[in-house]
């Protein structure tokens, strides 16, 4: 069992609401079946546990950074993560300020090696749970293990 678990959260922890690929709006979301209990069981077995998102929504001007920063916390406590990385920049992004191929932003291993950093943990005692490339990459790139989110919670193919 790892000591540390870095989660992605959409399409990993979450679904939109409205049926979209990505978030209409920062409250756009709900829990995944099963997510929260598992988060839960985690927390009561002592694993540290974390979130590394991209939310380049904010880039191009979909998501405000305070409002969808506001929503990751507030599901952070529900699920008891005591680590919460976001990226809100993109290399495409519509809004300069956010204009950049920054090295958090995954496939980037900035979000997790801040995460490392933070929690004190090493990164063969770490694993990252996510469900596209770009996570598995930045695993990869931050030197922990990693798991697809359907084999780590069990999801049965459709």
């Amino acid at each position: 069992m790892p000591k540390l678990i870095i989660f992605d959260v959409d399409g990993t922890l979450t679904s939109t609401k409205s049926g979209a690929t990505f978030r209409k709006s920062a409250d756009d979301w709900q829990w995944l079946p099963g997510r929260l209990a598992k988060l839960q069981e985690l927390d009561r077995q002592g694993v540290k546990l974390a979130i590394a998102t991209n939310q380049g929504g904010v880039a191009f001007g979909y998501l405000g950074a305070l409002e969808i920063r506001h929503e990751l916390m507030k599901m952070s406590k529900e699920g008891h993560i005591t680590w919460v990385e976001m990226c809100f920049s993109h290399p495409k992004a519509t809004i300069a300020a956010y204009q950049e191929d920054s090295p958090r932003r995954k496939p980037g291993a900035g979000m997790l090696l801040a995460i490392l950093e933070a929690s004190g943990e090493k990164p063969e005692d770490t694993l990252m749970v996510g469900d596209r490339e770009e996570d598995e990459q930045a695993a990869k790139n931050a030197g922990v293990a990693f798991r697809w989110s359907r084999d780590f919670f069990g999801d049965k193919e459709d």
